[in-house]
């Protein structure tokens, strides 16, 4: 008689009913069939073990398998995983597979369906601890209580510590990273020891962008901090290191054509006009070929929250070394608590969220921000920390914040009482740097005709 995987007991000795909830295992696993994106998220949060019936477990298992291949997963790749590992006939066959992939609604709420399991889960775990703790009692020897006390704990801490993942460590662990940390610096000689911006001046105060830090870049409006943030991306993905650029706010194709006139040398406003001369054509074609060949992925999905860029995050660096995270820009970034009692509220949430994604992905994220309407009232364009909009958080969360200065006007840029960046350069001003100098200002060539910029030194002269 073959094993029943789908109908487990789900009592206890003394009759009364395990916590469980087949619909919403059955749920979770739907969500993790019909959408790619879902799976990174469950499985950071949920273990095979969760899951009651042991054909969920089954299931959820080569769903993680699969994703850890690489594989993509739908009915098809799940029912021939699980009939290559003989394991297919005892979930159900292929009709249970196609039962649990026909519940189109699972990705409506399957995070609230995830926070069932897992709460399921836990609460059977604390059965289980009380159960074998109310043995280790009642089987006592008389001379031994202090390691029923221990063993009793462990059961306790065993459900506690699933339950609340630690990032405690001791004192010596962190002096360890430290001294390491300061080896590096010694060995690169106060050179670059993160991911280099390809900005030599601006590497020489921030030396890299390290991962786990979390960046902002603000600008007033028509400054250029899209065109900065892409310029800085570019040299990043030059170097190998994969790039993943959110842009809330421009179409994929005008980031591209943006890239590619910069990388050609050829002017936008020739582009967009259709004015292209005959000999444009080959730096065009070259400069197809190399940003192709970049690790460069723009997610120019709109309206998307914190949460969907963490999930597209993780898959995309999957199995990567390293990575740069760009956002453009903060303030469009949807809230995922709509509830949130005023725009500052929302923003500092965000913020936050952006600053625990570069830590939990170990990767540098940089936000781009909109600054306070009041600096174009003042004489003096220079921002400063105070002209963050919508949140003081901003400030506070961030590890660096930078701000791209430049004279949008000729006539500005002759303002010699304010001191106004010279026509065709910019600052760029370290207001912040948890970890070095700030108050310095770094100068760069913008090539208006491209919307690019450049290191000041190869311009020179």
């Amino acid at each position: 008689m073959p094993l029943d995987m789908n109908e487990p007991d789900a009592r206890l000795t003394g009759g009364n009913p395990l916590p469980q909830n087949a619909d919403a295992e059955a749920a979770v696993l739907a969500a993790c069939i019909l959408s790619a994106e879902v799976v990174p998220d469950v499985a950071s949060l949920l273990r095979p073990e969760d899951f009651y019936k042991p054909a969920h477990r089954i299931v959820f298992q080569a769903i993680i398998d699969l994703f850890q291949r690489d594989i993509p997963i739908d009915q098809l790749s799940l029912a021939d995983y699980l009939e290559a590992s003989g394991k297919l006939s005892f979930v159900g066959g292929k009709p249970f597979i196609i039962d649990l992939a026909n519940n189109s609604f699972a990705l409506v709420n399957w995070r609230h369906h995830v926070q069932i399991v897992k709460r399921n889960a836990v609460l059977r775990a604390i059965i289980a601890a009380s159960t074998g703790i109310t043995a280790l009692a009642f089987d006592a020897p008389p001379d031994d209580i202090e390691s029923i006390i221990e063993r009793a704990e462990a059961m306790l801490l065993s459900v506690t510590n699933r339950e609340v993942e630690s990032a405690s460590h001791s004192l010596g662990d962190f002096v360890a990273q430290a001294y390491d940390e300061i080896r590096d610096i010694a060995v690169n000689q106060g050179h670059v020891s993160g991911v280099s911006t390809g900005f030599t001046l601006l590497d020489n105060v921030l030396l890299g962008l390290r991962p786990g830090t979390m960046t902002i870049i603000g600008a007033r409006p028509g400054v250029g901090k899209t065109s900065f943030a892409l310029s800085l991306a570019m040299n990043v993905a030059r170097t190998g290191v994969p790039v993943i650029f959110f842009s809330l706010e421009m179409s994929g194709a005008e980031i591209a054509t943006r890239l590619l006139c910069a990388e050609a040398g050829i002017s936008n406003e020739d582009v967009r006009s259709g004015n292209i001369q005959p000999e444009m054509w080959t730096p065009l074609v070259e400069a197809s070929e190399r940003l192709s060949a970049l690790d460069f992925t723009i997610d120019d999905t709109a309206g998307t929250n914190v949460v969907e860029i963490r999930t597209k995050a993780r898959r995309l660096l999957h199995g990567k070394e390293g990575g740069l995270i760009i956002i453009d820009y903060l303030q469009l970034i949807n809230p995922v608590n709509s509830r949130a009692e005023n725009r500052n509220v929302e923003v500092g949430e965000m913020s936050r969220a952006l600053k625990v994604l570069s830590k939990d992905l170990h990767v540098p994220v940089i936000a781009l921000s909109q600054l306070s309407r009041d600096i174009d009232r003042r004489p003096d364009k220079r921002p400063v920390l105070a002209d963050l909009r919508d949140s003081g958080s901003i400030e506070q969360d961030a590890d660096v914040v930078m701000f791209l200065d430049r004279s949008l006007t000729e006539e500005e840029a002759q303002d010699e009482k304010h001191n106004r960046p010279p026509w065709g350069t910019a600052n760029v001003i370290v207001a912040k740097n948890r970890a070095g100098r700030s108050g310095v200002d770094v100068p760069l060539v913008f090539l208006a005709d491209r919307t690019a910029f450049r290191n000041m030194a190869r311009h020179e002269g």
